[in-house]
């Protein structure tokens, strides 16, 4: 290739990098009794899913998934603690790895087999919302009795398998756990909240939840 057009070459490619996002700054640091996650969104964009990750390390595994499901987005320029009671990450940070994110217009960087997982977590998760959305409006419109929806919220709940140790750092082991968090977070939060209120905060999740899920 000559100089000129490898220059040119090297002008169209220039675009193209600055316009990927970034993946998010992430700190570790040991503290009593567990691990600190620090994430930093470096985008643009609000930070609204990603994952945390031991990579390489022999022996052990850690895995974090977080959405909006469970936690408000990060905006641009924010930065997010993280406490884990695990202290194994804050033993050996250098192998806690922030390898894959998404963002509220969208948009993903990082390994594409972890934003592959991550968007079936967010299928799964988005999933979830729409039953338990469906389940209340159904007892809502009934007006039905609340503490009977509860009880069988957390039948539902108790019905998704509970992984082996070895499945729960896997994707499908981490969905199903946090499939379960959600029922059970929701059941919890009907008993000193109405059902309209927690619908609210189940429909506001399930848009977020829906932009770049596939």
């Amino acid at each position: 290739m000559s100089v000129k057009k490898l220059a040119g070459a090297i002008l169209i490619l220039l675009p193209l990098a600055a316009a990927q996002t970034p993946l998010p700054g992430l700190r570790v640091e040991p503290v009593s009794g567990g691990t600190n996650f620090y994430v930093k969104n470096t985008a643009a964009q609000p930070l609204t899913a990603f994952i945390l990750a031991l990579d390489g390390y022999p022996g052990s595994s850690y895995v974090l998934v977080q959405d909006e499901s469970s936690a408000a987005p990060i905006g641009p320029g924010g930065e997010q603690l993280i406490h884990t009671s695990n202290m194994t990450p804050g033993a050996v940070p250098d192998y806690m790895k922030l390898q894959a994110a998404i963002y509220a217009d969208g948009t993903s960087s990082g390994q594409p087999e972890k934003v592959a997982q991550l968007l079936e977590h967010r299928r799964v998760m988005l999933e979830t919302t729409r039953g338990l959305i469906q389940r209340i409006e159904k007892v809502s419109k009934a007006a039905g009795d609340k503490a009977a929806l509860i009880a069988e919220l957390r039948q539902w709940s108790s019905s998704i398998p509970e992984p082996e140790r070895r499945e729960r750092t896997r994707p499908t082991g981490i969905n199903q756990i946090d499939s379960k968090n959600l029922i059970e977070r929701v059941a919890k939060q009907l008993e000193s909240s109405s059902p309209a209120d927690v619908l609210a905060g189940l429909r506001a999740s399930e848009r977020a939840l829906a932009v770049g899920k596939s």
